[in-house]
């Protein structure tokens, strides 16, 4: 089957952890199936390093530079993606943004989206202007034949606008063998792996270590990742807060800090999934996250808790809580609870279901 998997957002130099998981998903297609990939990419983002990068891709990609809020580079767009869509057996769009190219355009083939944006999940979040856009464009979620999320919670924003064919389709977690953690009185170590931005709340992070430090707890916390708030949490550091900035890992790095740490913190304003939240489950880390988002799919009372009070007390008794039952939380009953779930063979699975399916609503589209 040829597929042509088309996404605004795919790893780049400047931007290496951006759409990592269309990446992974597309490998994967691509294991079975012909897969060419497009890429709507900010120009800002993109290099010659990029270009040469892709060369030595598994499937094709193509690069097409597209800025926002720029109505003539949708056009620009479709005349790469037309000849395309003409040539695939199926198309594979992902993250609402890529609607926009769609508007207007008939499409003869079978259509399977997928929606990972948070933007479909909290439109609220938006100014005025960005809500009045989304409601105008919100229409184009009819447009595909079968439309997937990666959580019940995504998926049930999904059908705020639309009637046709939905199911969940998570994102692939690559499966690890799970680290036994070290325990000690020393000092509990927590992580934290999310961008530095706002709806990850990191100052309530740094916040709640600041209260378990007064309540006479000793712990300490790495943040890996990276981003716009990196400056003012660095200024309001003392020298001993016990917080240490990392910055961004490759995978293999990442997968380190998690088997080194004991607890993965996240004060999440909300999620449509946070693959990064089972990635530190797979690894056999208990996780204490806000409440709010495609967490609550597989977050249990036995491999974390979820809070909503959005304040360091709250989390602060979260992370005693769980710190208090290490004991039931192995590294190994907290992996089993997502043992199955994210791996690509499921995944794989999910996904050739949709095709069949859209591919069944386009044959009787066309009776």
């Amino acid at each position: 089957m040829r597929i042509l998997v088309i996404t605004p957002w795919y790893p780049t130099i400047a931007a290496p952890v951006a759409g990592v998981f269309v990446k992974r998903d597309t490998e994967l297609l691509s294991s079975t199936h012909e897969v060419e990939l497009v890429h709507l990419v900010d120009p800002a983002l993109l290099t010659d390093a990029d270009l040469e990068a892709d060369a030595a891709s598994a499937f094709p990609v193509h690069r097409v530079k597209l800025r926002r809020n720029d109505p003539r580079g949708l056009s620009r767009a479709w005349r790469v993606l037309r000849p395309l869509i003409e040539s695939a057996d199926v198309i594979h769009s992902h993250a609402f943004p890529v609607l926009l190219a769609f508007a207007g355009r008939r499409i003869r083939r079978p259509w399977v989206h997928s929606e990972h944006w948070s933007g479909v999940a909290n439109p609220q979040s938006f100014n005025a202007q960005g809500r009045l856009l989304f409601r105008l464009t919100s229409p184009l979620l009819r447009r595909p034949d079968v439309v997937t999320a990666v959580s019940s919670f995504l998926l049930d924003r999904v059908r705020d606008h639309r009637r046709g064919r939905t199911m969940i389709v998570p994102s692939v977690v690559l499966p690890v063998d799970p680290t036994p953690a070290r325990h000690t009185s020393e000092e509990l170590r927590l992580v934290s792996v999310a961008n530095l931005v706002t709806g990850k709340d990191p100052l309530l992070a740094v916040a709640t270590l600041q209260e378990l430090r007064r309540r006479g707890i000793p712990a300490s916390l790495r943040w890996i990742g990276d981003g716009p708030l990196r400056a003012d949490i660095q200024e309001s550091l003392a020298a001993d807060s016990g917080v240490t900035l990392v910055g961004s890992l490759p995978p293999a790095g990442v997968s380190a800090e998690l088997d080194a740490a004991e607890i993965f913190l996240l004060p999440t304003r909300g999620e449509t999934l946070c693959l990064s939240a089972i990635e530190a489950i797979s690894h056999g880390r208990p996780v204490v996250m806000g409440s709010v988002g495609g967490q609550r799919d597989y977050i249990t009372d036995d491999n974390g808790l979820l809070v909503e009070p959005r304040t360091p007390g709250a989390y602060a008794d979260a992370i005693v809580a769980v710190a208090s039952s290490f004991d039931r939380l192995t590294a190994e009953t907290v992996a089993a609870t997502v043992k199955d779930r994210f791996t690509p063979e499921h995944v794989l699975e999910l996904y050739e279901a949709a095709y069949t399916e859209a591919s069944l609503i386009r044959k009787a589209k066309k009776k």
